[in-house]
């Protein structure tokens, strides 16, 4: 009778399995918007970064991404769940300072805004949970408005970097 109980108790149902390798594949998701030196960092093997580069390379066109995150979980199954989760939280909480002063933000605002694509890897290094095309984007958006309209792109970055650094 117990050893009918244990089996009963080590057989996972086709949801559970569904549902951990959907989990996987939101990490994988996540893991998919870092930069490779943070990626580096994580309890990952070599396998899974190059995959999770080969995702960031592809267009969006019949589905390339969507089998590309597939293929992130399936090799995410040999991966500790937990492990990676909390790797990711240490790395992040180490790179992040609560409440950064207003003077830091204003700092690299403007040493974006000057020099653009240097200072954006420069920050992106430092805070891989920030966006690099979103960065661009008001890069180029400041860049190409009129004088006037120059200060509205510069608050937007500046509100950008303060939503997600003082976090």
């Amino acid at each position: 009778m117990e050893s009918q109980q244990n089996i009963e108790a080590e057989i996972v149902s086709k949801t559970q399995l569904k549902q951990e390798a959907t989990d996987l594949q939101k990490l994988g998701k996540k893991l998919t918007g870092y930069s490779p030196s943070f990626l580096k960092k994580l309890p990952i093997h070599e396998t899974l970064i190059s995959a999770i580069a080969e995702f960031n390379r592809l267009p969006n066109s019949h589905g390339a991404r969507r089998r590309q995150l597939q293929f992130i979980g399936k090799l995410m199954r040999d991966c500790d769940y937990e492990l990676i989760n909390t790797a990711i939280q240490k790395l992040e909480n180490g790179t992040l300072v609560k409440n950064k002063p207003q003077s830091e933000l204003d700092s690299w605002c403007d040493r974006i805004l000057l020099t653009g694509d240097a200072e954006i890897n420069k920050l992106l290094d430092l805070h891989p949970q920030l966006e690099r095309q979103t960065l661009r984007q008001l890069y180029r958006e400041h860049n190409r408005a009129k004088e006037s309209t120059r200060p509205k792109f510069k608050n937007k970055l500046q509100s950008y970097l303060r939503n997600l650094l003082s976090n």
